[in-house]
């Protein structure tokens, strides 16, 4: 069975908040979306044309000179029949770190560690930026039907965030208790 386009679905059910247009669902999946799904702004234009072609949504007027739309009835179907669908994959990330580590035995122990420091400080201000958009919705989406939802998206990325900042940590003292052991398996200096 062939892949459905995921794009789709992330502009029919951006459709169903307060985004109306284009751009107001590529704002939205900058600040949101954007930290478990790319779309890029590339796609949304294109995916709007596709998906008013097939009848799943229509313009509904224009806002500010730009082209706002809404969901019609066989576009709730088909939002509605995805979101019954289960996920059959886990996802595969695809991760430099990972790819480097695993070739890491060819570089100074030191290079290794600082690349995973690194890596730690990246995630802490990822949790940070995920710390502050709960704040936001906390405090000012509260009305919104969506916002339990949100907040669970949300606690998936601080909990994996938060795993794997214990495994960088993990990991480094690994690395600088293991010394010997590893340049006697042939590790660099």
């Amino acid at each position: 069975m062939p892949r459905e386009n995921s794009t789709r679905y992330a502009l029919l059910g951006l459709l169903t908040t307060s985004c109306r247009t284009g751009y107001e669902m590529k704002q939205m999946i900058d600040h949101s979306l954007n930290h478990f799904w790319k779309i890029s702004f590339g796609q949304v234009y294109p995916t709007l044309k596709a998906l008013e072609q097939d009848g799943l949504i229509v313009l509904s007027n224009e806002e500010d000179d730009r082209k706002a739309y809404e969901l019609t009835e066989s576009g709730e179907t088909e939002l509605r029949r995805w979101l019954e669908e289960k996920p059959e994959e886990l996802p595969v990330q695809r991760n430099e770190l990972l790819l480097k580590l695993f070739f890491a035995r060819h570089e100074p122990l030191e290079e290794t560690i600082e690349k995973i420091t690194h890596h730690e400080a990246l995630l802490r201000g990822r949790l940070e930026t995920y710390e502050a958009i709960e704040t936001m919705i906390r405090s000012s989406e509260t009305q919104s039907p969506d916002a339990m939802y949100w907040l669970m998206t949300l606690d998936y990325g601080k909990t994996q965030t938060r795993a794997l900042i214990e495994w960088c940590e993990r990991t480094v003292r690994m690395i600088e208790g293991g010394t010997d052991d590893e340049t006697e398996n042939g590790r660099t200096e």
